[in-house]
């Protein structure tokens, strides 16, 4: 089955926090369930490797579940999100109503709240505490690039980066200790 294809796509895509919306077809919904020709659980398969997914059940759903699909991979850290559409929900015709509202309710962004105050104090302590601290920087940093900056300016504190921290501080950078890992120089 081709879905199984998306398996190591997905899971990079959620550890490197790739916004992605999946989409992968289903045997009829008849036959979901009985072992059937090419039909994989996808969905199951990739529940811990996605932020959401659907099996669509009604054809009118899809403009609704492909629009909810976006503001799941794109809002909060970004992610995989997968919609798997069966056989017979596809070769339905349906005149789509393309803008209909995202209600989620149960929603909750990944994006961690701000810490506490005293957290922040503690995490002050330790820092000015440490012997010879390094900053490890990945792709949670791309849109605070500029406050990185005047953290290790002000701290004098050397940055090494995860591949998808790449560009956070420049490589050139009196700080820089360039990428960590398997094809990292440090």
């Amino acid at each position: 089955p081709g879905a199984t294809n998306l398996v190591s796509a997905l899971a990079d895509a959620l550890l490197d926090s790739i916004p992605m919306v999946a989409i992968t077809g289903q045997v009829p919904r008849r036959m979901i369930g009985t072992d059937a020709f090419q039909e994989t659980p996808i969905v199951e398969v990739t529940r811990s490797i996605t932020k959401h997914n659907y099996l669509v059940l009604d054809v009118d759903d899809i403009p609704r579940i492909i629009k909810e699909a976006f503001f799941i991979a794109t809002s909060g850290r970004p992610g995989p999100v997968l919609v798997d559409i069966p056989k017979d929900i596809q070769q339905q015709l349906a005149v789509p109503v393309w803008d209909p509202p995202v209600r989620l309710p149960g929603y909750v962004s990944r994006l961690p709240k701000p810490p506490a105050l005293h957290l922040l104090q503690q995490i002050i302590r330790i820092v000015s505490e440490s012997s010879r601290p390094v900053l490890y920087v990945g792709g949670g940093c791309l849109h605070a690039s500029e406050e990185l900056r005047c953290f290790a300016d002000l701290t004098g504190i050397p940055i090494a980066s995860t591949l998808m921290g790449l560009g956070v501080y420049p490589l050139d950078g009196h700080l820089s200790l360039k990428m960590l890992g398997m094809h990292g120089t440090v």
